[in-house]
C-alpha cells in the first residue's frame, strides 16, 4: 500500500492500517532509537513515545514529502527530548588543551557495520549525541547547538572528542593500526 492511502486509513482509524505502518518503519527507526540512547529500554521507551507523537500529528504530515523522513524526524527528535530529559552531561569546550588522534583511513573501512555500531554505543552520550546528529543525520554545528540548546563551541568540542573516542576505539579493535597523537589548543574542525 502506498504510503497516501496507508495514512489516510491510519487517520480514518484503520487498526490494520496502523499496524502496517508502524510494522513498516518500526525496525528501522528502533536502530535511530539505539544510536541516540543509553540502553535498549530508553530506546524502545523512545520508539514508543515517537509512534505515538507519529500517529497524533499524522494529519500535519506534508503527503508530497517522504513520510519515513517525516517518521525519522520526530524519532529523533524524540530522542533528544529524552536525552534533555536525562540531563545528559555536555563539556564546555572552549580554551582547553586537547589531545587529537588521528587513524588510518582505511582502518575504518575495514570495520563492519555491527562492528563500528557498537563502538558508538560506547561513546560517552553527549559525544555519540552530536555525532550522530552531524554525520548520520547531516545536520550542521548550528542546527544542532539550537536542537541541544547549547553552544556551538560545544557542539563542535563535544564532535572532536566523539572522533577522537572513536578513533582510540578503532586501535583499540585493531591494534596493528597506527594513529599519530597531537596537542591542540582551542576547538578544532
Amino acid at each position: 500500500m502506498d504510503n497516501k492511502l496507508l495514512a489516510s486509513k491510519c487517520l480514518k482509524g484503520d487498526q490494520k492500517a496502523c499496524k502496517e505502518l508502524y510494522d513498516s518503519y518500526a525496525p528501522s527507526m528502533m536502530a535511530v532509537c539505539q544510536r541516540y540512547c543509553k540502553s535498549q529500554e530508553q530506546a524502545e521507551d523512545c520508539l514508543q513515545d515517537g509512534f505515538i507523537k507519529v500517529f497524533v500529528h499524522l494529519e500535519s504530515w506534508n503527503a508530497s514529502g517522504d513520510l519515513g523522513a517525516w517518521i525519522r524526524r520526530i524519532i529523533v527528535n524524540t530522542c533528544l527530548s529524552s536525552l534533555k530529559n536525562a540531563k545528559a552531561q555536555w563539556v564546555n569546550f572552549e580554551d582547553e588543551v586537547v589531545m587529537a588522534v588521528s587513524v588510518e583511513c582505511d582502518a575504518v573501512s575495514r570495520l563492519g557495520f555491527q562492528e563500528l555500531e557498537e563502538l558508538l554505543l560506547k561513546m560517552p552520550i553527549g559525544y555519540r549525541t552530536v555525532f550522530n546528529l552531524h554525520v548520520i543525520e547531516g545536520y550542521g554545528y548550528d542546527e544542532i547547538a539550537t536542537m541541544l540548546q547549547i553552544t556551538e563551541s560545544t557542539c563542535r568540542s563535544q564532535m572532536h572528542k566523539a572522533k577522537n573516542c572513536l578513533a582510540k576505539k578503532i586501535t583499540e579493535l585493531q591494534p596493528e593500526v597506527k594513529y599519530a597523537v597531537w596537542q591542540t589548543i582551542g576547538w578544532i574542525l
